[in-house]
This record gives structure tokens, C-alpha cells and sequence, in this order.
């Protein structure tokens, strides 16, 4: 009699757990919100490679399955910050630091002191031609540019969400980690 019980519980058991998810998804219960510490672009969007080049000329690549970390440069911000936050977060990732890169993006008509990106060494320095990204980012977001933000670029070069530069760098890291 004990074996019958236990294999008629054996052989119930899977099959409660199927109808109570189906019914849980059928009725909708999911999560409110997700758990990340930054915010998400309004709808991602893909990153024209042209429209960032370096000084040499040359386009950013998204080929080399890096996650990017960028600043955008806008002349009345203050942008240092950000900067040294996500070369500490590089530095924080340890094993992983060779899965993100960390770019610098300026606009043709705002260019940043030399001597403060010589201070942030192995750091990219794109330029925005025509105003492409920028225009990109204030499509997809409100108030972007009102706080130094650091933006976050998939390995298929698709922006998809951005971090306050004020914020916990270990929220920020905890995040990267998830990601990478």
C-alpha cells in the first residue's frame, strides 16, 4: 500500500506543476518590473556604425563581441565622473574586463580638453558625424543629456539602456555582470 501511495505521488506531481504554470501564464502573473539598476532606452536601437569614427578614420565595429560602455560628450556637463566610473567598473570586472570596451563620444563642435582623456588611457575616442547618435539617443529617451549618463552598446550594436554616473558603481557592476 506505501509503494502505491508514493508512486501515485511520483506520477501527480509533475503534472500539478504543469497546470499550475500553464494557469499562471494563461492568467497572466508575472514580475512587475525588472530587476536592473539602469534604465532602458524607450525602444533599442541600432548604432549606425558610420556614424562614429575615430580619428584615424575608421568606423566603430561591432564584429568583436564586445559589450560597450560610452560617454557621450555634451560641453556643459560635467562628463570626468563618468569617465573614471567606467574605468573602474573595467577594472572591476576582472576576468571579463576583455568583454567590454569603453568609448568617448564628442561632437564635431564640442571638443573636450586633451589633457582630461589623456588621464583616462585605453579609452576610444569616436567622433559623432552629423550628428547621427546624439540624434539617435534623443529620439529614444527624455532628458539624457540633463546628468552625465554612461550608455551601454550590445556586442550587435544595439544601445539598449543607459546609468546614471552618479549611481552605486557596484549597482552599475552588478548589472554588468548580468549582461557579460
Amino acid at each position: 500500500m506505501n509503494n502505491r501511495i508514493f508512486l501515485i505521488f511520483l506520477l501527480v506531481t509533475p503534472l500539478i506543476v504543469i497546470i499550475g504554470s500553464t494557469l499562471a501564464f494563461n492568467l497572466g502573473y508575472s514580475p512587475e518590473n525588472t530587476k536592473n539598476n539602469g534604465t532602458f532606452f524607450d525602444s533599442y536601437f541600432e548604432v549606425n556604425p558610420r556614424s562614429l569614427v575615430d580619428e584615424s578614420g575608421s568606423v566603430i565595429e561591432f564584429e568583436d563581441g564586445k559589450w560597450v560602455l560610452g560617454v557621450y560628450y555634451n560641453n556643459d556637463l560635467n562628463f570626468e565622473n563618468a569617465l573614471y566610473v567606467m574605468r573602474q567598473l573595467n577594472v572591476a570586472l576582472n576576468r571579463d574586463i576583455f568583454k567590454l570596451k569603453r568609448i568617448f563620444v564628442q561632437s564635431k563642435s564640442f571638443q573636450p580638453n586633451a589633457q582630461l582623456l589623456e588621464d583616462f588611457p585605453r579609452i576610444e575616442i569616436f567622433n559623432d558625424v552629423n550628428d547621427g547618435f546624439i540624434n539617435q539617443i534623443e529620439k529614444n529617451t527624455t532628458d539624457y543629456f540633463s546628468t552625465p549618463r554612461i550608455f551601454v552598446i550590445d556586442p550587435y550594436g544595439r544601445a539598449v539602456m543607459f546609468f546614471d554616473a552618479s549611481m552605486d558603481p557596484k549597482l552599475i557592476l552588478k548589472d554588468l555582470k548580468v549582461l557579460i
